[in-house]
């Protein structure tokens, strides 16, 4: 699947990104193990995601740094359908857009531990 692009759940970030953002990378310190094998890389909340985005240029380290949370944990005008909502707040109405658009494949929880920062 390396390399394959795909069409992003929500539009938010696809100007700044189109043809270099939404594409599925491979790294080690992804593994099924100890979570799903998937993860989804946000550059301005891990330095493995930084990491991997700056190896594979979808960032630059002097670009456009995508970062729609605020310092209270909610999300900026940038994400227009949840602003100024705390971001685990939006978990369900997020669910639902994603039914809506007939972009929710399955809806279920899988218990995993995992590195959260309310950034």
């Amino acid at each position: 699947m390396k390399g394959w692009e795909y069409i992003p759940i929500f539009d938010y970030f696809v100007s700044q990104f189109k043809g270099r953002g939404f594409i599925v990378l491979n790294d080690t310190y992804v593994t099924d193990d100890s979570g799903t094998g998937i993860v989804h890389q946000a550059p301005a909340f891990g330095e493995e995601d930084y990491r991997i985005c700056l190896e594979n240029k979808i960032i630059t380290e002097d670009g456009f740094l995508p970062c729609p949370v605020d310092e209270q944990g909610r999300f900026t005008q940038e994400v227009a359908d949840f602003a100024g909502i705390y971001v685990k707040e939006a978990d369900k109405n997020i669910q639902k857009i994603l039914k809506q658009k007939n972009r929710l494949i399955i809806q279920s929880q899988l218990k995993h531990s995992y590195p959260f920062c309310w950034r």
